[in-house]
């Protein structure tokens, strides 16, 4: 956090929870100077954060210490901004951390989990879809072939390996219970088709587990995505019951709506003409990005982004666990 120096600093904001620090001189370099600052560039959040053997905890602009360190637990301490309600006020020193949800914690820490990597698992472990007879080339519908490799995968407690590619559906692929799906640098569920375009009658893209269902899943490395007029389109809804001790996981599990080639949702398409109160209906490209229903419990998701526009790959946590 310290460079760019306290003129220029480069990093915009950090917090740092849950963690330890051991044996090492300063804990956190920032550059954070010693006056009000009228930018928030450089803040800072420490909770539940041990220090051991660690001289300075946190130190500021021109190697000034901002926390003394040695051998302690921080509960809560920030500099930056902060809104009490109103604001902002200037922000260097401890503060009283937020209460925290007996269901988000486990063991006095927030819950995570690290995403799978499935190392140990030998290659008879995966089935994949294109060998499972999806094409992924953005043009075949693969609705049937995939469905097929999902519920294959699942019954014979395999992973499924969605091999890169844009698999393209045109109605509902549903996700039971058990089910480990990962992908290959991004592969793409693309929506489409005559299906997703109501409105009035929204329909599911990617639906993880039948309403009332419980187990869990495990989903990591996909986007799901729409394609051209689907304003009926939602793109994930998860309805499984998981038990607390074994909750369902998405990491980098993604939504993306419009905006990229393929989509038919780019400026040739849908040009933007803020003087006309018209709506081109070919570019209404989504009802709701994730319904996370009624009833649902034990849901973790890690690094997820359920949005519009374009889909940056970017290191970025959030986690929701129910």
């Amino acid at each position: 956090m310290s460079a760019g120096g306290p003129s220029a600093q480069t990093v915009g904001s950090v917090t740092f929870f849950d963690s330890e620090i051991s044996n090492t001189h300063v804990g956190i370099a920032t550059s954070y100077g010693s006056d009000p600052s009228s930018v928030t560039n450089g803040s800072l959040i420490l909770e539940n954060v041990q220090f051991t053997n660690v001289p300075t905890a946190v130190q500021g602009g021109n190697g000034a210490t901002a926390l003394a360190g040695g051998s302690l637990t921080v509960s809560a301490w920030g500099q930056g901004h902060e809104y009490t309600p109103n604001g902002p006020n200037d922000l260097k020193g401890t503060f009283t951390a937020a209460s925290r949800p007996g269901s988000l914690v486990n063991a006095g820490k927030f819950y995570a989990r690290s995403k799978p990597q499935y190392g140990d698992q030998p290659s008879s472990n995966f089935v994949s879809a294109r060998s499972s007879g999806a094409k992924g080339d953005g043009t075949t519908d693969d609705t049937q072939a995939l469905q097929n490799a999902i519920n294959t995968a699942a019954s014979q407690n395999k992973i499924l390996y969605l091999d890169h590619g844009d698999y393209k559906v045109t109605s509902t692929i549903t996700i039971s219970a058990g089910a480990k799906i990962v992908g290959e640098t991004y592969s793409v569920i693309l929506a489409a088709g005559s299906y997703f375009s109501s409105q009035s009658s929204p329909q599911v893209v990617l639906e993880i587990g039948k309403s009332g269902a419980t187990g869990s899943v495990e989903l990591s490395d996909f986007i799901v995505a729409t394609q051209g007029a689907t304003a009926g389109a939602i793109l994930l809804e998860y309805n499984l019951v998981s038990p607390s001790g074994t909750p369902s996981g998405l990491w980098d599990v993604h939504t993306r709506i419009g905006g990229f080639a393929g989509s038919d949702l780019q400026v040739a398409q849908c040009v933007k003409n803020p003087s006309s109160t018209s709506v081109n209906n070919n570019c209404i490209a989504a009802f709701m990005s994730m319904h996370i229903t009624k009833g649902s419990t034990g849901l973790y998701m890690e690094n997820t982004w359920v949005r519009p526009r374009p889909f940056l790959p970017h290191h970025h946590l959030l986690t929701f666990p129910y």
